[in-house]
């Protein structure tokens, strides 16, 4: 067989194969083949997960932050028998966003491991926004008063979807509280600043300390707001709040210098006076500190107290605890009045790594008697001299020392010169002026500022969610 006719049969083959390709294989494959979908349980297409990414509306759970917690989730007391919960929640995902986030709150009192109360919801999370969880107001049991609860989102709910368009911009504005000693409320305004008009809007009020801890929280919705329109909102609370609408500003490291020597018992013993008043007194000025505050206390005589009493610490229960249990040191004869060790332990505390590198230093000190120690001799005044100068030092230091003297038997002029300044001395005639003083010094290191009151709008996707 010559070669044109091998290569003519080859041709021939080679059509009719492309014919049954043609007539027969195309058919069959569009009749089985299925394009890629987002619902196919399959990765294919431009997709980088199953049915997720890509071209799909649903996010791969790679593809989302996840949700973050702004601050602890609050209980919050409304009356003796009732109460709220809210959580502070950011959503930093730009373009995602959940229709139904299931979560759950677990409620604790302060006597039981396990949880008193479980809640479980669910709510909208709508795209790089923070917004509130709030559950209430919810009726407490006599047996168990919830003091602290916990935030847990249910996982298999957390199901990510792109949300491209843009949000609906809403400017809340002129907010003003007001009644704050009574009955509180807040007073604002929501403007519509979108080109359309927007629906289900869900507003809470929230009132916040310096370390965004929600103290108070209201809710109330705008069924409706059109196009450039412009409404009034108010938030109620039914008793007045624990803080007032000024808080500090920033944060205090305060050691809390007190003078036990003999003569703090001159006026009676069992109990001894004027001791007793003046813990009193130290015990209420530290409750008047702020929760972000740290305290620590050291009490001297002829030298001051080895250990100190209490290091720098936030747990206000211990140091009032520690200030109850100091007492006069006896025999008292053959005691001394050293107020430059007190100064010193006091002021070495607040350099010492417990302080809070942000934090103002404050001493504050309180001494009944006269310097009479460490003593030089041939110079009776050396004791005074002594502190003096190592107030100096620690005022050199950016410490602030607030002097107070009780009763009579005191030098004013050396208390005005260990002070930072001359009205940083305090005089205090008996031991029932020392609340009033104290509660000065509080007001003094403490910078006011107005409560944080933010009010955060959330718009739902449909009407469901409003409740």
């Amino acid at each position: 067989m010559n070669q044109w006719s091998i290569r003519r049969k080859r041709i021939i083959l080679a059509i009719v194969v492309s014919a049954l390709v043609v007539l027969v294989g195309i058919p069959i494959f569009f009749l089985f083949y299925q394009a890629p979908t987002c619902f196919d349980s399959k990765q294919n297409g431009d997709e980088t997960g199953v049915d997720c990414g890509g071209s799909c509306q649903l996010l791969c759970r790679a593809e989302s932050l996840p949700l973050i917690l702004k601050s602890d989730p609050r209980v919050i007391k409304i009356t003796d028998k009732t109460f709220e919960v809210v959580a502070l929640v950011e959503n930093p995902n730009i373009n995602g966003e959940i229709y139904r986030a299931g979560y759950t709150f677990k409620l604790y009192d302060s006597s039981h491991m396990a949880p008193v109360k479980i809640i479980e919801g669910e709510t909208y999370v709508p795209k790089n926004t923070t917004f509130v969880i709030y559950e209430g107001p919810l009726l407490a049991e006599d047996w168990a008063i919830p003091t602290r609860v916990t935030l847990e989102w249910q996982a298999a709910s957390l199901n990510w979807k792109k949300n491209l368009p843009s949000q609906p911009e809403l400017a809340i504005k002129n907010i003003a509280l007001s009644r704050e000693e009574t009955k509180p409320r807040i007073n604002a305004e929501i403007t519509n600043m979108s080109l359309k008009t927007v629906a289900n809007i869900e507003l809470v009020a929230t009132v916040s300390d310096e370390g965004a801890n929600i103290l108070a929280a209201s809710k109330t919705y705008v069924d409706l707001l059109k196009k450039g329109e412009t409404v009034p909102v108010i938030f109620t609370w039914p008793d007045q709040f624990k803080i007032k609408s000024e808080i500090c500003e920033s944060p205090v490291d305060v050691s809390v210098v007190l003078d036990r020597s003999g003569s703090m018992q001159f006026l009676a013993q069992n109990p001894d006076q004027p001791m007793t008043d003046v813990k009193t007194a130290a015990r209420f000025f530290v409750s008047e500190l702020s929760e972000l505050d740290q305290v620590s206390v050291v009490s001297f005589t002829t030298e001051a107290s080895k250990p100190i009493d209490s290091v720098l610490t936030s747990d206000f229960a211990s140091i009032d605890h520690v200030i109850e249990n100091i007492s006069v040191t006896r025999p008292w004869q053959t005691q001394h009045t050293n107020v430059a060790d007190g100064v010193l332990k006091g002021g070495e505390e607040l350099q010492s790594a417990r302080a809070k590198p942000s934090t103002d230093k404050v001493l504050v000190v309180l001494t009944d008697g006269v310097a009479t120690h460490p003593q030089k001799q041939g110079d009776p005044k050396y004791p005074e001299k002594f502190a003096i100068t190592v107030g100096r030092n620690m005022k050199a230091q950016g410490i602030n020392i607030f002097t107070i003297g009780l009763g009579k038997n005191i030098n004013i002029e050396f208390l005005k010169s260990l002070a930072s300044r001359a009205d940083d001395f305090y005089l205090a005639p008996t031991a029932q002026d020392l609340k009033k003083i104290y509660s000065q010094i509080a007001t003094k290191i403490c910078k006011k500022k107005p409560a944080v009151i933010h009010v955060l709008p959330r718009v739902f996707p449909d009407a469901s969610f409003i409740r």
